[in-house]
């Protein structure tokens, strides 16, 4: 071999330890970032796992939520229906009075008729 062969071995050596020396950071930097990542990805998955738990949390909460809001509904409803009730009983207690009155004033109608009956019939 020629001194420019060894020479030129030499510098193509020097080029290919530098090229490896490259290639070896870029894929120590590769191992890293993905180690990175990895760990990154564990702690997102906690969080979504979390994230679940109190969505079901909530909407445990939502269910309880909206059930207590129809039984409110539903006692507003009969507090209503209690009050209707309770006007139209007196309703039906008032029309009974004025009938009782009413019946009462007939009554007392019919004697005074009978009397000017009676009174008609003695002459």
């Amino acid at each position: 071999m020629t001194v420019e062969q060894k020479y030129i071995a030499e510098i193509v050596k020097a080029e290919n330890i530098q090229t490896f020396t490259a290639f070896n950071r870029l894929f120590n930097k590769l191992l890293y970032d993905k180690s990175e990542a990895a760990t990154e990805i564990d702690l997102l998955r906690t969080e979504v796992s979390t994230l679940k738990k109190t969505i079901a949390a909530k909407d445990a909460e939502i269910k309880k939520l909206k059930l207590k809001q129809k039984k409110q509904d539903f006692i507003e409803k009969n507090k209503e229906n209690k009050k209707e009730s309770v006007k139209i009983v007196a309703n039906k207690v008032r029309q009974s009075e004025e009938k009782a009155q009413l019946k009462k004033i007939i009554e007392d109608l019919i004697k005074e008729i009978d009397v000017c009956v009676e009174l008609l019939n003695e002459e």
